[in-house]
């Protein structure tokens, strides 16, 4: 009798330990998009009343780019300050740790650079720009490119992803993350000149999803948050040669069939590889199982 009852108190010990830890991962994940959102959309804010009552911080201006860079950074300061808040919470001893995770090996660089190429494949049979000029601007320009896209990795893969996997499946997180990554750039298609103020929302959001599960399985297979912000950085330049060479300078997407079938490809890949991942790692997979009872 006295062995059930000590079952029954390990039991509801248990359970007690497991239900604060989803408490705390909600909390972990509410006050980082409250961080992030309010960064980002106050400092956009400021462009848009600008833009609107006083003429002032009009894109392409040398002012228009102080709050444009605070906003675009929310997602990296976001992950600073929760980082700091829960470092309990990470097995990283410091933050550039956290950042640059495990050491790159071999491995990790093959699979980097097939992302890489992809990109470039991408551009040239969807959008036929295979001009060695116009893939070396992206090299030319990639601190930029980084600095004004790909530090957002930091809060969206290194805290957001990574949180909501362990309450959450792995295909519902990555709508969940594609969608709010979607709505953070919001602000933006009420600021005429950006290159979100050329997209259909519908279509962003599409393809916010479909980079959500590229970057994720890149992030999963990696371990190195650095590498996404690469990544996305030079999707970025990808898609900018996009909009305005593929264009004639037009600030337009010329979408077509080959296009199409460039980003189904791209997620069905991402959707394949994410989950073989996870059945890999089937006892980490059982522990985020037993939380997700809870919720």
């Amino acid at each position: 009798m006295d062995f059930r009852n000590q079952a029954t108190r390990l039991k509801v010990s248990a359970y007690f330990v497991l239900l604060k830890q989803v408490m705390k991962r909600r909390k972990l994940v509410f006050l980082f998009l409250l961080y992030t959102f309010s960064i980002t959309w106050l400092s956009w804010l400021i462009i848009i009343l600008g833009n609107r009552y006083f003429n002032v911080f009009l894109y392409g201006e040398p002012l228009f780019w102080i709050p444009y860079l605070i906003g675009s950074l929310g997602p990296v300061i976001s992950s600073y300050i929760i980082y700091r808040q829960f470092k309990e919470d990470f097995r990283e001893a410091s933050f550039v740790k956290f950042v640059f995770g495990k050491k790159i090996d071999g491995k990790v660089w093959l699979i980097f650079g097939l992302f890489t190429i992809w990109r470039l494949l991408m551009i040239w049979f969807g959008f036929g720009i295979n001009k060695p000029i116009s893939i070396l601007s992206i090299i030319i320009n990639l601190p930029l490119l980084i600095l004004f896209g790909g530090l957002e990795e930091l809060g969206w893969r290194g805290i957001l992803q990574p949180q909501l996997e362990k309450v959450i499946n792995y295909l519902p997180s990555i709508l969940i993350v594609g969608t709010i990554w979607s709505l953070w750039h919001l602000p933006l298609w009420t600021i005429k000149g950006t290159v979100q103020s050329s997209f259909p929302f519908g279509l962003y959001l599409f393809s916010g999803i479909i980079l959500t599960a590229s970057f994720t399985t890149l992030y999963k297979y990696t371990n190195n948050l650095f590498l996404c912000v690469l990544s996305h950085a030079w999707f970025n330049g990808c898609i900018g040669l996009a909009l305005y060479i593929g264009n004639d300078g037009a600030l337009q997407l010329n979408l077509n069939w080959k296009v199409i079938v460039a980003f189904s490809v791209e997620l069905i890949v991402s959707i394949v590889l994410g989950i073989a991942y996870s059945r890999k790692n089937p006892l980490k997979q059982y522990f985020q199982n037993k939380e997700k009872n809870f919720i």
